[in-house]
């Protein structure tokens, strides 16, 4: 649409094109964290998805005992961490874990918990 014809048009005939114009919210991929429609994200996970990010150099990396200070239950902590759900870094007593996962993991238990 040329801007002179837009700007031609009445204030109700800009809203319905403004409406016609809008789509729906992006959906967020669990495993990349890629956005795409909500259409697209079975075809994505199944063909596209490269997997896991690696974690960012500025991520922020956690001791056992500030992720016991944030209230992760110590079982389901090893249990995230041997499974790959928490990625962690270092041998097994001086282990640092990944704040974004295990941010996401508790407030995924958190939710579930409200239901």
């Amino acid at each position: 649409m040329q801007p002179r014809q837009y700007q031609r048009l009445s204030l109700a005939a800009k809203q319905a094109l403004h409406r016609e114009r809008m789509r729906e919210p992006a959906v967020v991929c669990p495993v990349c964290e890629t956005q795409t429609t909500a259409a697209e994200l079975l075809e994505h996970v199944e063909t596209r998805c490269p997997g896991p990010r690696e974690p960012n150099p500025h991520s922020k990396w956690v001791t056992w005992r500030q992720a016991m200070a944030m209230g992760c239950p110590p079982m389901a902590l090893s249990r995230w961490a041997s499974s790959g759900k928490v990625r962690v870094r270092g041998e097994r007593q001086d282990r640092r874990y990944l704040l974004r996962d295990l941010a996401l993991r508790m407030a995924h238990r958190r939710t579930n918990r409200r239901r």
